[in-house]
């Protein structure tokens, strides 16, 4: 796994501090990549998890009228799926367009 990778992984998590804790102390990772993960704040890796969060967020609801609209209609259902959405899938859309076509294949498939 790259750094690349698990730092993806991180952001996405629930509770991203703790499973930095948890990635460090995990011996069946590389020492090379424990040791990079180490150099991480804890509290720097969690606001960039919030950030990330809060542009997905910001991307999808201007990328997708329905995704809005769902918001707007209910918004702890949408947020709950949201949530999962930016659980299960790599933060890979740079435009709106592009985080809506992922939101909307993710749903299809829940």
């Amino acid at each position: 796994m790259s750094v690349e990778r698990a730092l993806a992984d991180l952001i996405r998590a629930d509770d991203p501090a703790a499973a930095l804790r948890a990635a460090v102390a995990d011996e069946e990772l590389p020492a090379a990549l424990r040791s990079a993960l180490r150099a991480i704040d804890p509290d720097g890796l969690a606001i960039a998890a919030l950030l990330v969060a809060r542009l997905r967020f910001e991307r999808l609801i201007q990328g997708s009228p329905t995704a809005a609209q769902w918001f707007e209609r209910d918004p702890g259902g949408f947020s709950a799926t949201f949530r999962r959405y930016h659980q299960h899938v790599s933060p890979t859309a740079h435009f709106p367009a592009a985080e809506a076509k992922l939101f909307e294949r993710f749903v299809d498939r829940i």
